[in-house]
């Protein structure tokens, strides 16, 4: 056809060396992608790569993209101290690449290590002071915005949320100067301060900001971005107490999501979904749920959620009075926890085990229980409040004065202590 040719003029000017950017970009780039499969597919691959690194420039992206993970070799086996000391000193890590990669390392790092997660968006943020004019400084603020993001995302992990709070402004502060108006930027940084709010307990202020990114994601086009608001609004709606709100919002969730090509995304939309039936006493839902989660997170997983969904299976047993696979249950998932010295959720987990024995009126298997809790006690995450009420939960046992609603009392102290302190 001849309108899918370019015109005499337009290939003059090309031939000659007239032809503007915008033009070439507009017609002569479009035209010969249509005719070659590889270069087509080279093409997608390099704005693949452009929302990865989160650059526009083409050269930038293929390059620094690529040399990303050699550049990180040459620190990641040292000591953190030098690390900082190495990317202030040497010019050749000085990269966007760079920058990007560690930001990455930091999201995946957050929930299995967050102190790792801290140190990796420092890097990147000191690497971020040193882009020279190469980069055009508004992106460069942009980056520096999602830098301060992450580090403050780290940091809630952790439980530092002064210090995650104090990362947010500065990183607020850094997108106002910036003049891209990248929505995709702003979103991101929305959704991630929604988390902190969450922890802080202001729940109201976490719901506007997720509602928020929401909008800004679909006005974006960005539908995995979309999906992971989904799944924060649910947990916020969640921790409101209002439990049937958030599983028409997981449900809702699961729908949106392409399970074809966002099946991790799916898979914690259903494993949020069956926590929250439980929580709901929901058993008979939560009960037809399960082989459905199970089958999902033994391909797409960490194993921390797998000790989790082994703990919603106790919780299940205990609902349908099968009091023995219960037990055994919730052991495992003690056992587990302990290894981690993750002790606050070996102490709510053992309330749990303190439930079942309560209901049967087991009254020497509650006594060896809170005598099994003593290791829980010397575990560093366990903060002075929460001791405090364990150590009462211990006297109560003791004392065979412990009933099934002090246990409640018990466990949904520790669950608001923890929500509280960015746990």
């Amino acid at each position: 056809m001849e309108d899918a040719h370019l015109s005499l003029e337009t290939l003059a000017k090309w031939l000659s060396g007239g032809l503007e950017q915008e033009e070439m970009l507009r017609l002569v780039i479009p035209h010969f992608l249509s005719r070659c499969s590889v270069c087509r597919e080279r093409r997608e691959e390099i704005a693949r790569l452009q929302k990865e690194v989160g650059h526009w420039d083409e050269v930038v992206v293929v390059l620094e993209g690529r040399e990303a993970p050699e550049l990180w070799d040459r620190l990641a086996e040292r000591p953190y101290a030098e690390q900082l000391r190495t990317v202030e000193e040497d010019e050749g890590l000085h990269a966007w690449g760079l920058c990007q990669l560690l930001l990455k390392k930091s999201r995946e790092a957050v929930f299995s290590d967050p102190g790792k997660a801290v140190e990796l968006a420092n890097l990147a943020l000191r690497i971020v002071r040193h882009l020279g004019t190469a980069y055009d400084p508004n992106w460069v603020m942009d980056l520096r915005a999602r830098c301060f993001a992450y580090l403050g995302n780290a940091r809630r992990v952790l439980g530092e949320l002064r210090s995650a709070d104090d990362a947010f402004v500065k990183a607020e502060r850094c997108l106002a100067l910036s003049g891209t108006g990248s929505i995709e930027v702003q979103a991101e940084i929305l959704s991630l301060k929604s988390s902190l709010r969450r922890a802080q307990r202001r729940l109201g202020e976490a719901l506007e900001l997720i509602d928020y990114a929401l909008v800004l994601y679909r006005e974006a086009g960005e539908l995995q971005g979309a999906g992971k608001c989904f799944l924060k609004k649910a947990k916020i709606v969640e921790e409101t107490g209002d439990l049937a709100q958030a599983i028409d919002l997981l449900r809702n969730a699961a729908a949106e999501i392409d399970r074809s090509t966002e099946r991790q995304l799916f898979t914690y939309a259903r494993y949020n979904l069956l926590g929250c039936l439980v929580q709901a006493n929901r058993i008979a839902e939560a009960e037809q749920l399960l082989p459905e989660v199970r089958d999902f997170l033994r391909d797409n997983s960490h194993p921390l959620d797998l000790i989790r969904l082994r703990w919603a299976e106790g919780l299940i047993h205990l609902g349908l009075s099968q009091l023995g696979p219960a037990e055994a249950a919730f052991r495992e998932v003690q056992r587990d926890f302990l290894e981690r010295r993750m002790g606050y959720d070996a102490a709510l987990v053992s309330l749990d085990l303190a439930l079942l024995y309560a209901q049967e009126g087991c009254v020497e298997d509650l006594k060896r229980l809170a005598a099994e809790l003593m290791p829980i006690f010397e575990s560093r995450d366990v903060h002075r409040e929460a001791i405090i009420a364990l150590l009462m939960f211990q006297r109560a046992c003791e004392e065979e004065k412990l009933t099934v609603d002090l246990v409640r009392q018990f466990a949904e102290y520790l669950r608001r202590e923890r929500r509280g302190n960015g746990m």
